[in-house]
């Protein structure tokens, strides 16, 4: 009965983070021509988390809370349009990833790094793919090591989920 929660919770927790009506505080990023790369996000005052992010109909995108009682949304990489957000360090970061074309294989590791030496960020995301859920799937044993300018190693658990807006048929 406990799965059955978490999962209904995790399916609850995609939608709310993707709403579509529910526009994001934060830009989206510019085309690749017009920007450098890596530009920063803007962060939402006062907050210690991401925004709602808006996931637009045929898309994909995964989307990490943290693992503990406050399950802050940290993470969200939009796999079809090729750009991520990160809440680390304190503040919001805007990164481009190549797009993502086909589907995750349960079992197989999941790993993203966002590296962007001139803003002094080195932030990895791992895990391993869980099995097809009808909302999407899981992305289980993930963690978000953040390498502080410091020096120091943050490692911060996570729960991950990988989703797609499905595309809504004209009547």
């Amino acid at each position: 009965m406990r799965c059955a929660t978490s999962l209904i919770l995790m399916a609850g927790l995609a939608l709310a983070a993707c709403g579509a009506t529910t526009q994001s505080a934060m830009p989206r990023p510019p085309d690749l021509s017009n920007a450098r790369a890596g530009e920063a996000a803007a962060a939402v005052p006062g907050h210690n988390e991401l925004p709602p992010q808006t996931l637009a109909a045929g898309s994909c995108a995964t989307f990490f809370w943290t693992a503990d009682d406050r399950h802050r949304f940290v993470a969200f990489e939009n796999e079809t349009e090729g750009f991520a957000r990160i809440f680390a360090n304190g503040a919001a970061h805007g990164f481009y990833t190549p797009p993502r074309e086909g589907r995750y294989v349960a079992g197989d590791p999941y790993r993203r790094d966002y590296v962007d030496p001139q803003r002094q960020l080195d932030i990895s995301i791992s895990g391993t793919i869980g099995d097809p859920l009808p909302q999407g799937q899981r992305i289980g044993r993930t963690v978000m090591r953040v390498l502080r300018p410091s020096g120091q190693t943050v490692v911060v658990p996570l729960i991950g989920h990988y989703a797609c807006r499905s595309v809504q048929n004209a009547g």
